[in-house]
């Protein structure tokens, strides 16, 4: 069902983010403009074409649906990129399509881009959170703890992280910024981590026009030319007034929350080719989509469903986009991160878990990405562990190998 691209489009433009209905009908919902100004225009568009690209490398997979949060990705990578200088910090700002942006006007757009989006909709349920868990005992470069600060609020803390709990603090960190919705996302911390860079979303949004419980029944969803599954179908009893336009094969869109500031935009290929359209899709296609859509009356049937899907590593996809050298063990990777570390430092893994559900009142919707950063080498100190299990053993011989005497111990209080 890759007809459920137009998840992805409520997420790449930024127009889906959750808004509550008031207990007060008639009271005046008015939505906090103000003018962007051209860094965050850019950033928008950064965002935009990030996700794009992304999208382009997941939908290569054998699944037939998708869902993530480029928003999410684009800001644990934007806070990572702030540990590189030089030709590695160039590598990240054209793989996350920041242009001729400055390093400082790429941080500066995340960060009012974000305070905007928290604010703009006095209806929202929104929350974006940033943190930074790192090995304790190392001294992270003020620098960077400043700037992760100042323009991505980000939480640091030091962390055992050879500790059997690290992984538990990092998970119910994110698990509490969800809304309890993602859970137990990080599996393990390797012996080499030595800093995670964690994103957190969640919104929650009542449609404006809602739908009736009692009219959503099963009905056919056309998965291809003379294929079909049954969905529970939702369906609003008079017509709404929804943006809409149809150039060509291709219908598109906005379905409404709240004021109607922001909406789930679904873009649908008649002709069932819309791996086609993907493929060539440009952002100003899509803005040529939204510009053109006009205000008609809809009376609207819609799929009900729900989906979690997690990326266990996006390394190969983003090397594609031609994020490389973080992925290897260059030495000039991260060399604004620590004040002082012994061996080289790379990305490991950039983990990503994303979780919709869309019903009769409205969406709900969380992500969290993890980027994983590890020395090349394990740090030098004594590391703890206890051998209290059942173990076998061998007396044996170095330079012939021979093993003289064997055994196991399943109980070493019992003498023999």
């Amino acid at each position: 069902m890759k007809r459920l691209l137009y998840v992805l489009f409520f997420i790449i433009g930024g127009m889906l983010f959750g808004c509550e209905s008031s207990n007060e009908p008639d009271a005046p919902l008015t939505p906090n403009i103000r003018t962007l100004q051209a860094y965050e225009r850019e950033m928008v568009d950064a965002s935009s074409l990030f996700a794009m690209d992304l999208f382009r490398q997941l939908q290569q997979g054998d699944d037939p649906n998708l869902f993530f949060s480029p928003y999410s990705i684009h800001q644990a990578l934007s806070m990572t990129m702030n540990g590189n200088r030089g030709d590695i910090l160039r590598e990240y700002l054209e793989v996350l399509r920041f242009g001729n942006m400055s390093q400082e006007d790429a941080n500066s757009a995340a960060k009012e881009l974000t305070e905007f989006l928290l604010g703009v909709d006095p209806k929202v349920k929104m929350a974006i959170a940033n943190s930074i868990w790192y090995r304790e005992g190392m001294q992270l470069n003020p620098v960077f703890r400043q700037t992760v600060a100042d323009y991505y609020a980000a939480e640091v803390a030091s962390l055992n992280m050879a500790s059997p709990q690290a992984k538990d603090v990092i998970n119910h960190w994110i698990e509490s910024k969800t809304n309890g919705i993602i859970k137990d996302m990080l599996d393990y911390v390797p012996a080499q981590a030595i800093m995670y860079l964690v994103n957190a979303i969640h919104f929650k949004g009542d449609w404006k026009y809602q739908f009736p419980v009692s009219n959503t029944v099963k009905q056919p969803f056309q998965t291809g030319p003379g294929r079909q599954v049954e969905v529970d179908m939702m369906s609003l009893d008079t017509g709404a007034d929804i943006r809409f336009s149809q150039q060509g094969d291709i219908t598109y869109l906005e379905i409404p929350y709240s004021t109607g500031q922001y909406s789930m935009g679904v873009l649908v290929s008649e002709n069932f080719e819309l791996d086609k359209v993907v493929s060539a899709l440009t952002l100003e296609q899509l803005n040529g989509f939204r510009s053109n859509a006009a205000m008609r009356s809809i009376q609207l049937s819609f799929p009900k469903f729900k989906m979690r899907q997690k990326q266990d590593d996006l390394k190969e996809v983003l090397i594609e986009l031609g994020l490389e050298t973080p992925f290897l063990p260059h030495p000039e990777n991260f060399s604004e991160l620590f004040e002082q570390v012994s061996g080289g430092m790379e990305l490991s893994r950039v983990i990503h878990d994303a979780f919709i559900e869309v019903d009769e009142k409205g969406t709900e919707a969380a992500a969290a990405t993890i980027v994983e950063v590890v020395v090349t080498s394990v740090p030098s100190g004594p590391i703890s562990y206890r051998v209290d299990k059942p173990f076998l053993f061998f007396i044996q011989e170095a330079h012939s190998g021979a093993i003289l005497f064997m055994g196991k111990i399943s109980n070493p209080s019992l003498g023999g």
